[in-house]
């Protein structure tokens, strides 16, 4: 009988032996695999915010245009919870450190981003690609198209008043 016992007890061991090796490599899998180009923000499927993502070939007049436009609709942004990315081909970001050279890269690939055009991009909380267009944003346009999202439609309804009203 001790026998069996003992043969029992390194069976019970070499299961949970397995069970551990087996979650450690699956969590050291996923670790290695999870980049941060390849979700924003990092380790998230599902985004926390909404974001503009505002690519050109250089940091030129429409790029100046985008971000005095989008300090001019501060409010309208903060209210709808959205973030603001600039990057340009030739290096220039903002915010500086939003992504490295390799998120970037990703980036680009992703969203099929050519380096002589100026391309914007809003992205959902939901993490997929809402709206695109080019040079010129239209405020009031995004601003209507967000509010008629459903998760924004829910965000209204609990809150109480526009904080940006005049």
């Amino acid at each position: 009988m001790p026998a069996l016992l003992a043969v029992s007890k390194g069976m019970t061991m070499m299961v949970g032996l397995t069970r551990f090796l087996f979650i450690t490599s699956t969590v050291l899998v996923t670790v290695a695999t999870s980049t941060l180009s390849y979700a924003y923000p990092p380790g998230s499927i599902h985004w926390n915010h909404r974001s503009i993502l505002f690519f050109a070939p250089e940091k030129d007049q429409h790029v100046n245009n985008f971000i005095k436009q989008s300090l001019m609709h501060n409010c309208e942004l903060k209210e709808r919870d959205i973030k603001t990315i600039v990057i340009t081909h030739d290096g220039f970001k903002k915010p500086a450190n939003a992504f490295t050279q390799e998120e970037i890269k990703h980036l680009t690939t992703k969203y099929n981003i050519t380096s002589d055009s100026h391309t914007a991009i809003l992205i959902g909380k939901d993490g997929l690609e809402k709206h695109r267009w080019g040079e010129e944003t239209n405020w009031h346009y995004l601003n209507q198209l967000i509010d008629n999202m459903p998760l924004r439609k829910k965000e209204m309804a609990s809150q109480s008043s526009s904080r940006c009203s005049i």
